[in-house]
């Protein structure tokens, strides 16, 4: 018999499989989408979230998920912003003077389980508890800023931390790199130098699946560099896997925390 022919229990066994081992491809990434990065002194941007898979603009983000959306301005002052709940959670900015602004937003922790049941996968977003058949369960938090530069190419600000529990942290300003160059980044736990972190990297144009342009992972100083390739919006994403501590075992099996950056290279 062909082996194109194969179907059955054996081939959904190893879909599963390969799911199960290409890491959080099932999970949303969270990511923030500028209209304009680098408006003048007295302009405007407005802000909508991207949420999925596809780069720039994929799924809804529901309101109640989100638990912050601040603008970071210059000299270290927090605004706290106020989304539209309608559609991608647009809101606008005005931009009194110069300087770098990050916009930065974080989603409520929550869990996400796959499991099989009666032959057919299926998705829970909740713990393991109560479930048999489990596939992937994982505890997450996802986080995502925007760099936006307002007449100041000079102004480290973009070396600003929010605050995040894993965020990546630029390590020069991307809006001063051209295409070929390589952009230096950091990414951070709880404050410190993130080992083995995963880096994915894409353009807005690439692809108009869930591709990547660039991948690499950071050395031991949690630092990677990724090479831009094109110009116009770029999106960074940082994934950390740990293992679920004793106090989650019952409810999950991992935990996966994910940071996104969002860019413009001119």
């Amino acid at each position: 018999m062909p082996r194109g022919n194969r179907t059955g229990p054996h081939l959904l066994l190893t879909a599963l499989l390969v799911t199960a081992l290409t890491g959080s491809s099932f999970a949303h990434t969270l990511w923030l989408n500028v209209t304009d990065y680098r408006p003048s002194i007295g302009g405007q941007t407005k802000l909508y979230f991207g949420w999925g898979h596809r780069y720039p603009v994929d799924d809804f983000l529901a309101l109640d998920k989100l638990a912050e959306f601040i603008l970071l301005e210059p000299g270290g002052n927090r605004r706290t912003l106020q989304p539209n709940p309608g559609g991608f959670l647009a809101t606008e900015v005005s931009f009194s003077k110069a300087g770098i602004y990050i916009t930065a937003a974080a989603l409520k922790p929550g869990f996400y389980t796959m499991y099989v049941e009666k032959g057919k996968v299926r998705h829970r977003s909740a713990s393991k508890e109560g479930i048999s058949g489990v596939i992937v369960s994982v505890y997450f938090e996802e986080y995502a800023k925007a760099l936006i530069e307002v007449e100041a190419p000079q102004d480290s600000s973009y070396r600003q931390s929010v605050g995040h529990k894993l965020e990546i942290i630029p390590l020069e300003n991307p809006a001063q790199l051209r295409v070929g160059d390589f952009l230096a980044v950091k990414v951070l736990f709880e404050g410190k130098p993130c080992p083995f972190s995963s880096i994915y990297a894409t353009y807005a144009g690439f692809s108009t699946g869930e591709d990547y342009a660039y991948a690499t992972t950071t050395g031991m100083d949690g630092v990677a560099r990724i090479r831009i390739l094109h110009h116009g919006p770029w999106l960074l994403k940082a994934e950390s896997k740990q293992p679920a501590p004793d106090d989650l075992r019952g409810k999950c099996n991992e935990l996966l925390f994910q940071a996104s950056l969002t860019f413009e290279a001119p």
